[in-house]
This record gives C-alpha cells, sequence and structure tokens, in this order.
C-alpha cells in the first residue's frame, strides 16, 4: 500500500518529527517549571501540538519524561564513545577527554542535567532511572581507571573510587546546571579531575 504524503512527508515521518517535538518540549518545560509544576497541556503548548499527538505518542506525562531521560542517557553513551574513539590517546589522555566531552554536553544545555539529574528525584520510579544512569557512569569511571593505576588494581577498590567520584562529578555538574551565563574555561577543572582520578586508581 502506498503511503500517503503531507508536506512531503510519510505519515511514520510526521510521527517521528511529533515525537522530537514533544521530547524538546518536555525538556524545555521539565526543566523550567520542574515536574511537580508541569502539565501536559503545559508541554503540548511548548511542542507546539495538540494534547491529541501527544496521547498518540506517550501514555501519560511519566512516560514522556522516562522518554527524555533514555535519550539523554543515548546522547551521553554516544557522546563517550566519540571521545574515546576520536584517536589513539594515553589512559590520561583519554580520561581527560572523555571527561572534556561530558563537560561539554551538560554546558551545551543545561537542561539536561536539571531534568536527568535533579528533577528525576520526583518519584521512585524516576529515581530507579537515575540509579541506572549514574550506575553506567560509575562504570564507565573504573574502566577509565582502570589503565592510569599502577599495576594490576584492586577492582573493589576501584569500583569504590569509581562510585565516590561519579557522586562528586555529579554534583559539579548540578551546580554548574543552576549557573547562568557563559561557562568559565574548562581546562583547569579538567586537569585537576585527571589528576584525581589518577591518583584514585593508583590507592
Amino acid at each position: 500500500m502506498v503511503q500517503r504524503l503531507y508536506a512531503g512527508m510519510s505519515a511514520e515521518e510526521r510521527s517521528t518529527r511529533r515525537f522530537e517535538q514533544f521530547l524538546e518540549g518536555g525538556l524545555e518545560v521539565f526543566s523550567e517549571r520542574g515536574w511537580a509544576a508541569s502539565t501536559v497541556q503545559d508541554v503540548c503548548r511548548a511542542a507546539g501540538l495538540s494534547p491529541r499527538y501527544f496521547y498518540e505518542l506517550f501514555g501519560s506525562r511519566e512516560d514522556l519524561f522516562r522518554a527524555i531521560c533514555e535519550r539523554i542517557g543515548e546522547d551521553i553513551r554516544r557522546t563517550v564513545r566519540a571521545a574515546v574513539d576520536a584517536e589513539d590517546r594515553g589512559p590520561q589522555a583519554r580520561a581527560r577527554a572523555v571527561l572534556g566531552a561530558l563537560a561539554q554536553y551538560f554546558t551545551a544545555d543545561p537542561r539536561t542535567a536539571r531534568v536527568a539529574l535533579m528533577e528525576s528525584l520526583a518519584t521512585e520510579e524516576f529515581r530507579q532511572q537515575r540509579h541506572d544512569l549514574l550506575g553506567s557512569f560509575s562504570a564507565l569511571t573504573a574502566r577509565l581507571m582502570r589503565p592510569l593505576s599502577a599495576g594490576e588494581p584492586d577492582e573493589r577498590r576501584l569500583r569504590l573510587s569509581a562510585a565516590a567520584l561519579t557522586g562528586g562529578l555529579v554534583e559539579l555538574v548540578i551546580a554548574g546546571a543552576g549557573v547562568p551565563g557563559p561557562v568559565a574555561d574548562l581546562d583547569p577543572l579538567l586537569d585537576h579531575l585527571t589528576a584525581l582520578y589518577t591518583a584514585a586508581a593508583r590507592l
């Protein structure tokens, strides 16, 4: 069966575009108003679409929030992979590149930090999704730290250090998301974090 085109797009393409509009609208609303004060109508106004289209794509406001956090998680994983694969680097340069890529991601759009790391504390289900996201951060941190250790690392201590550093990094990201204006030079911070990760890997 041949699909009919409207405005040069198939039904599937229009649905995909609306999905993206709702993700963007939801990101804007949840970061600006907070989860508790947001409504489906707010999201629809921000997306420029009707509630009819919202309920065709999402069963609830919660479904949209989860979809936004899943997209942020996918973007972060893609950002990290690109930083790791960009070129052949030594362990410290690779760790610094990944930290820099994450810093650039969150500072480029602070709304991502507000939604994925702050508003995700609103419900038990969202907190579990946040826990899973931070768990993947911690696992990534442990992988980055392993080559930084002098000799064979103690895996238990490495995982403990990775979890502690991940928590600290998340707090830095949250603090940065609340600071208006242009982002300060990240180089001194990245140098410090790389040295910190290296020292923790060698404990």
